[in-house]
């Protein structure tokens, strides 16, 4: 096989991925203001998505319920449906598939492919309108990035929101990538960026040719310093695949909030869609694990970290999340403020038999009569033979004609805004 000098590496973004499922399922949501999130008496839940209407008011995920109703009062707050997330994430791989099996997953919603091969048959430009035509006529609008390594292939899929196709080659960075605020650049992050301002850095271009890189280094360590210099001027690594289960030692995800809060409610909301995220990537990638803990970074910049492990390995959400609960009831100081919640998974094992795992937000006694159901249903099916009876969702659309897995969602990007 021929090893090529070069690298085409894509990075799709499904766009206001939680929103977009909402208005899959319901077409009577499309172009209004919608929020994602929990729906309860005191609005002090967090948004996990806002749809791009409700954004133009102001409205960004983690932000408290009650304050995007202050920016838009008509906007409507749908609740969550994994289920749903799940389905549309698992038909947005399923899709890419056959395209690439050079794949890195990075949350439910996003992923680097590697279409060096295909593109020598198609251009990349026409490829991505097809794959992106194609997402959008499954209810699934996309941004997709184009570049010859991951970095530039991630900022350009940045740049135009939504349903943008952008491309950035290296010879094209001082027009496309340089004149950008240093803000945008991944993996700089609100922390360092002043620090960058403070020395002279406003802009990528800034960085890229920053002369005094001692200076730098003393700023913000030498790792980042060594970091920023090689993207700025468009370095990044070109590799990339799908990671085999036995290679998914541990799965975590964390979440900056906004602003520092104290509120129990809002940081419980949190951790159940963290931990549907770590569930939903295990669940996809066939693993479970026996060891489970949280992260807790206060706005003093303390960090913990805590753990418990159980006798039976598991990927369900609905297990897992008592363990969780306790461990932030024992560990939380109640006396400061949050920045960042993060909940992971280690130990990681490839799981010999597919279990229904039940999201966070199933109701009680309906997961406990469902588990009946399924009972039953195999105890028919055996009799009668393969899916001779199933449960599945009315659908409501077009785009899904296989009815949903019930299934915990995804890690990743989704509650970072995407």
């Amino acid at each position: 096989m021929e090893t090529k000098s070069y690298h085409i590496i894509f990075h799709i973004d499904m766009n206001a991925f939680f929103a977009s499922c909402e208005i899959a399922k319901n077409p009577k949501l499309k172009g209004i203001p919608i929020v994602v999130a929990h729906d309860e008496p005191l609005r002090k839940s967090i948004v996990l998505t806002a749809s791009y209407e409700a954004r133009k008011f102001g409205i960004k995920t983690t932000m408290l319920t009650r304050d995007a109703i202050r920016l838009c009062p008509s906007v409507k707050i749908v609740e969550p449906h994994y289920e749903y997330y799940t389905y549309y994430s698992k038909m947005f791989f399923d899709y890419m598939d056959k395209y690439t099996k050079i794949v890195e997953p990075m949350s439910i919603d996003e992923g680097f492919f590697d279409m060096t091969a295909l593109c020598d048959k198609i251009h990349p430009l026409e490829l991505a309108k097809k794959i992106q035509n194609d997402l959008n006529n499954m209810g699934l609008p996309s941004s997709i990035g184009i570049g010859p390594n991951k970095f530039l292939a991630k900022m350009a899929s940045d740049l135009k929101k939504p349903l943008g196709i952008t491309v950035i080659r290296k010879r094209e960075i001082d027009k496309m990538l340089w004149p950008l605020a240093i803000e945008d650049m991944i993996g700089v992050g609100k922390k360092t960026a002043p620090k960058l301002r403070e020395i002279g850095i406003h802009t990528i271009g800034d960085a890229a040719n920053y002369k005094d890189i001692n200076l730098l280094k003393e700023k913000v360590g030498d790792a980042m310093a060594d970091y920023i210099l090689d993207r700025a001027n468009g370095g990044g690594s070109n590799i990339l695949s799908l990671p085999k289960p036995d290679d998914f030692a541990s799965v975590s995800n964390s979440q900056t909030f906004e602003h520092d809060v104290n509120s129990i409610l809002i940081m419980k909301d949190l951790l159940k869609n963290l931990l549907n995220s770590v569930c939903n990537r295990m669940e996809r990638h066939n693993v479970v694990a026996n060891n489970f803990g949280i992260q807790i970074k206060y706005s003093d910049f303390q960090m913990i970290s805590r753990s418990t492990s159980i006798n039976e390995a598991t990927n369900d959400s609905y297990d897992i999340w008592p363990l969780i609960d306790e461990l932030f009831e024992d560990n939380y100081d109640r006396t400061k403020y949050v920045r960042l919640l993060g909940v992971f998974a280690n130990r990681c094992v490839k799981k010999s038999a597919q279990n229904k795992p039940y999201t966070l937000f199933d109701d009680l006694d309906k997961a406990e009569k469902e588990n009946q159901v399924k009972k039953l249903l195999n105890k028919i099916n055996n009799n009668l033979g393969d899916n001779a009876i199933t449960i599945g969702i009315k659908e409501d659309t077009k785009a899904s004609e296989v009815k949903p897995r019930f299934s915990a969602l995804e890690d990743g990007n989704e509650t970072s805004g995407n």
